[in-house]
């Protein structure tokens, strides 16, 4: 039996190579991009628990369960994060901006998204409360 027989056409192997350049190209345009801050969520309370668990709540800036707030990676962040860490809830995020204007915004108003692009928070615009009722008719017009 020849060697050419077993082996794969060389049509076949440039078509191989092109596919897997091509789908390796589009992978890399997907990549996300690296998490930049914390999203730390207050779980539980730290009623009945030491002072000093209440201090390093209070220098993230946590006072209320189910608070977010959203602070830099950064080591010392990290390390308070450790010490309270059965109380909280914490997410990998990253800020987007889709305007220019965007970068302006504090941190509790801007966008979010966590490391597989999903968005995690949509800002300050989208959890404002509804206009209220416009009133059509009254029944005590009679």
């Amino acid at each position: 039996m020849p060697a050419s027989s077993s082996a794969i056409p060389s049509s076949a192997a440039t078509l191989a190579s092109a596919s897997t350049s091509s789908a390796t190209t589009a992978f890399a345009h997907q990549q996300p991009q690296p998490t930049t801050h914390y999203r730390i969520t207050l779980r539980r309370s730290a009623i009945g628990l030491p002072e000093k668990t209440s201090r390093v709540l209070e220098s993230l800036g946590l006072r209320k369960r189910l608070q977010s707030i959203y602070r830099p990676q950064r080591p010392e962040i990290a390390g308070s994060i450790l010490k309270v860490k059965e109380l909280l809830h914490v997410d990998n995020v990253r800020r987007i901006d889709l305007a220019p204007e965007d970068a302006l915004l504090p941190d509790e108003e801007a966008r979010w998204v966590d490391a597989k692009g999903e968005v995690i928070d949509w800002g300050k615009d989208c959890r404002k409360a509804p206009r209220g009722f416009k009133v059509v008719g009254s029944r005590i017009d009679l």
